[in-house]
């Protein structure tokens, strides 16, 4: 697809370790409503996959965590907006119910975060949910041990580095892509995350 990388769903990279080097995987945090309605239709039509984790008590309401940090609230997506990025290939994963840090949370609330989305997402679904991404990034071995014990297969963190054969399944590695990380400024990240070494 170019310079030399081809993309693949997170899962399928997970599920073959041969194909961690020149592949990436695109994922997307939180299940904004312009995910479905801007991205999907461009990498359907380019065929990438792509892993949206989403926060299932937000489906078809607004983004309130943002609200709460002064930024403006966004639509989420809806129902029926989860079940077509599923229909058109895609893997929709948790991450969480609330967008609550999971790290500050007493150990009923962190089990409720982590096991009832998976079930909400599954009875949204009629599937299996696999991935959980850490609602900013935060993670430690108490948290950790909630998503293995969840029944999850893997977890994704918001740390910089190249995913490689000493991943941690329950911590792998992303580079953070905004909406101005193009160009050079991709090649540089994409260059810090190998220089961190591999996940």
């Amino acid at each position: 697809m170019g310079r030399g990388y081809s993309p693949a769903g997170l899962a399928q990279v997970l599920a073959d370790a041969e194909l961690g080097a020149g592949h990436f995987s695109v994922t997307f945090d939180d299940g904004y409503a312009s995910v479905g309605r801007l991205a999907l239709p461009v990498l359907a039509e380019r065929q990438v996959p792509a892993t949206v984790f989403v926060i299932a008590a937000a489906v078809g309401k607004t983004s309130a965590w943002d609200e709460a940090m002064g930024d403006r609230a966004e639509p989420m997506m809806d129902a029926v907006m989860v079940r077509e990025m599923t229909a058109a290939g895609m893997e929709v994963g948790s991450h969480g119910m609330s967008h609550a840090r999971l790290t500050d949370l007493p150990d009923a609330a962190l089990q409720a975060e982590v096991c009832d989305s998976k079930r909400l997402l599954e009875d949204m679904l009629g599937k299996a949910v696999g991935g959980f991404a850490y609602p900013y990034g935060a993670w430690d071995g108490r948290v950790r041990e909630a998503v293995i014990d969840a029944g999850y297969e893997y977890a994704v963190s918001t740390r910089l580095a190249a995913i490689g054969p000493a991943m941690d399944r329950f911590a792998i590695p992303r580079i953070n892509v905004r909406w101005n990380t193009v160009g050079w400024i991709l090649l540089r990240k994409i260059r810090r995350a190998y220089g961190a070494g591999e996940g």
